[in-house]
């Protein structure tokens, strides 16, 4: 049924898009895929009204929680059958949950001095890895029927490829280009992220770049003569190439389970695809 299956796909989306709405006020972005986030979009339109960042926030808030319920809803009303509509939508609402431990712990990073790389590999799984992959690839496998091993593998591919995309998205989110990315390149070290490319760069860093790297996290008002010294000690200390490397790691783990695995080979072609793009994109 073409219908149902684009309905949970329908459904994964909106999903993405309640995480990516919240997501952007707790960090404060004014922009996504390169227009204005949707809490900016709220407070430019009604900028009249008394606290238009307030007002723009709290909109953008309900509407990220009618996009989680329409999510649901439109589980519920598809043609599947009510054990696979129910397996479906426990799928949904575990995604939720986890992705909500995920994002506690990334909030409460910032307050942690002694933030590790264990920690962070926590939270690129629990916020990153599970909604932008294996939620979605479970969902679809589920709704094809898929056998709880045929599940296994899928998380044994999507759990490593979503913890690499997100040490790729951090990787761009201080060398790329903000057109391409179509949001701040300097988003993270304004918000004082713990990202790999920082923990490492602190850690193997001289007590001049320390200093310097500790300076320039949360600085709302930092220069891009600031950004590019800063770039340039995470490569000096071997930062990058070390969450380059990880990141390519990652990635091998994921190709290793779809090869090994017993699914069709168009399938596998597929899937090999998609973590080679999540390696190589530049956006």
């Amino acid at each position: 049924n073409e219908n149902a299956i684009i309905d949970i796909a329908v459904s994964a989306e909106l999903m993405q898009s309640f995480f990516l709405i919240h997501d952007d006020i707790i960090d404060d972005d004014d922009l996504r895929r390169g227009g204005p986030t949707m809490h900016r979009i709220y407070a430019e339109k009604y900028n009249s009204y008394d606290k238009p960042k307030k007002f723009g926030e709290s909109m953008a808030i309900i509407a990220g929680d009618l996009l989680a319920a329409l999510g649901n809803e439109i589980i519920s009303k598809s043609d599947f059958d009510e054990e696979k509509k129910l397996k479906l939508l426990q799928k949904f609402n575990k995604v939720v949950k986890l992705t909500g431990y995920g994002e506690i712990i990334d909030i409460l990073s910032g307050l942690k001095t002694n933030v590790t790389e264990q920690d962070i590999s926590k939270m690129h799984k629990l916020k990153t890895a599970i909604y932008t992959i294996e939620g979605p690839l479970h969902m679809g496998a589920i709704a094809a029927g898929a056998s709880d091993e045929q599940l296994k593998i899928l998380s044994e591919y999507a759990i490593p490829l979503g913890m690499a995309f997100q040490l790729k998205d951090d990787i761009l989110g201080l060398f790329g280009s903000e057109e391409k990315l179509g949001k701040p390149a300097d988003s993270d070290i304004k918000e004082g992220k713990k990202t790999i490319l920082i923990l490492k760069a602190i850690e193997n860093a001289d007590k001049e770049q320390k200093e310097f790297i500790v300076s320039a996290l949360r600085n709302k008002n930092i220069t891009e003569k600031e950004l590019i010294k800063l770039r340039q000690i995470i490569k000096e200390t071997g930062s990058l190439p070390y969450s380059e490397n990880l990141a390519e790691k990652l990635v091998k783990k994921a190709k290793d389970a779809i090869k090994n695995s017993d699914f069709e080979k168009h399938g596998k072609d597929f899937f090999l695809e998609i973590a080679d793009y999540v390696i190589k994109r530049d956006y």
